[in-house]
């Protein structure tokens, strides 16, 4: 039968008998069993190799302090493990989907501008157009509503469709600058 060295006496006698106590507080510790029992494993290993093992006065202490230090510092590296993960998703250069301020400020134009444009709209063809298009009213119940059938309907939002054009067209023609300066400070006409 081998003989047991001093270290494996020592760990069979004040450390092995409170293995249940440390996995419990490894488990308190770290909230998972597994990471809990992997923990006390790795306590038990490094008590191995420790060359002061003989001059611990209190090895149940000694092992619970190991226990709470290598806890932290499993937290700490899981922590900076999650700031590395956000790290790398910032190197993806990921695209947001969503409007940039320009397209947002640019949107919210184009709106005003249709908005003033139906303004100048008469209003039997206004009232279509709006119903049927920005509040997706069904055709067969505005026809009923108004007191029309639907091919009049129809005729009345081709023409509200066609002045809306019209009239966002002759807008843009008068917005339009008739002349710019190129940057080398001749006058460009349009």
């Amino acid at each position: 039968m081998p003989t047991l060295r001093p270290i494996d006496q020592w760990f069979l006698n004040e450390v092995l008998p409170f293995e249940a106590r440390f996995v419990s507080a490894a488990r308190r510790l770290l909230r998972n069993p597994d990471d809990a029992y992997d923990l006390v494993q790795e306590v038990f290993t490094r008590l191995f190799v420790l060359e002061g093992w003989a001059d611990i006065a209190n090895p149940r202490a000694y092992v619970l302090r190991m226990l709470r230090n290598l806890a932290i510092e499993r937290i700490r590296r899981s922590q900076i493990v999650e700031f590395q993960h956000l790290a790398d998703i910032e190197e993806l250069n990921l695209i947001d989907d969503g409007p940039d301020p320009y397209r947002v400020a640019s949107a919210q134009e184009q709106v005003q501008r249709i908005w003033a444009v139906l303004e100048s709209v008469p209003p039997e063809y206004r009232t279509v157009l709006i119903q049927r298009r920005f509040e997706d009213e069904p055709l067969s119940a505005l026809a009923r509503e108004m007191g029309m059938s639907v091919s009049t309907l129809e005729k009345r939002l081709a023409r509200a469709l066609y002045l809306l054009n019209e009239g966002l067209r002759t807008q843009e023609a008068s917005q339009a600058p008739e002349s710019f300066t190129l940057p080398d400070g001749n006058r460009k006409f349009l």
